[in-house]
């Protein structure tokens, strides 16, 4: 069974959002889990190749004395694959201690969007007791054996892999008192000024977008403000043109 991974506390973590869900973030003072079937890849906790072969081959002989199952196999594996992606809720992170260009095309935009930057160490104080995973990067299916939910929502494929994903995992009957669930996703309770330790700006936003920023925080979370600077991939070369 796979078990939390223990890593260098330190390193930094990152979450790209658009305008509307930074706002969001800090008038309700929550952050989305999102249900996993309601996420873009349709892979999340897929069974697939040699396991889902595996699993078909290792089904439980019924003797010949017993009534027809109400189900095959195949209808059985499905609808457990179904329940699970319903019920698993996932908060998603980069962790790396640089920016990602392809992470501000995909979450932001071309031009308006903030990175959140926490560390693993203030996420994990923040979060509590819901277990932070690293995501590994491989074909799915590979390995013949029989999967728990962990095994298969800990996994993506290797063309995610710029990624560099950590996710928090919760259940519906995940013993939190901040988890709020919702009908696609849990809304989860958090002090903003806790865990944030810089608001990183699009680096091709302009000076009007980082004003509506900073208006934004001075009205919800004021003790943000010196937290706000552009990002990194803004500056010049020193000989740019």
């Amino acid at each position: 069974m796979l078990v939390p991974r223990t890593y260098d506390m330190h390193t930094k973590a990152w979450r790209y959002v658009s305008f509307s869900r930074f706002t969001w973030l800090l008038q309700r003072k929550r952050i989305w889990m999102a249900r996993v079937d309601k996420l873009d890849d349709e892979w999340e906790l897929a069974l697939a190749g040699d396991q889902l072969k595996h699993v078909y081959a290792t089904a439980p002989i019924r003797p010949l004395d017993e009534p027809p199952p109400k189900e095959t196999v195949e209808e059985r594996t499905k609808r457990i694959i179904d329940m699970w992606r319903r019920e698993t809720f996932v908060s998603c992170w980069c962790a790396s201690n640089h920016e990602s260009h392809a992470l501000w095309r995909i979450f932001c935009g071309p031009s308006e969007g903030v990175a959140i930057q926490s560390t693993l160490a203030a996420l994990k104080q923040e979060f509590q007791n819901i277990p932070l995973y690293d995501i590994r990067y491989e074909h799915p299916g590979k390995k013949q054996s029989t999967p728990v939910k962990l095994d298969l929502a800990t996994i993506k494929r290797p063309m995610f892999s710029y990624e560099h994903e950590v996710r928090f995992i919760a259940e519906p009957d995940h013993n939190n008192p901040n988890l709020c669930k919702g009908e696609f996703g849990f809304e989860y309770d958090i002090e903003p000024e806790k865990f944030i330790e810089k608001i990183v700006i699009h680096p091709q936003a302009d000076e009007s977008f980082m004003e509506t920023v900073m208006l934004l925080i001075d009205g919800l979370a004021p003790t943000l403000r010196d937290q706000v600077q552009w990002s990194e991939m803004r500056g010049k070369p020193p000989l740019g043109q």
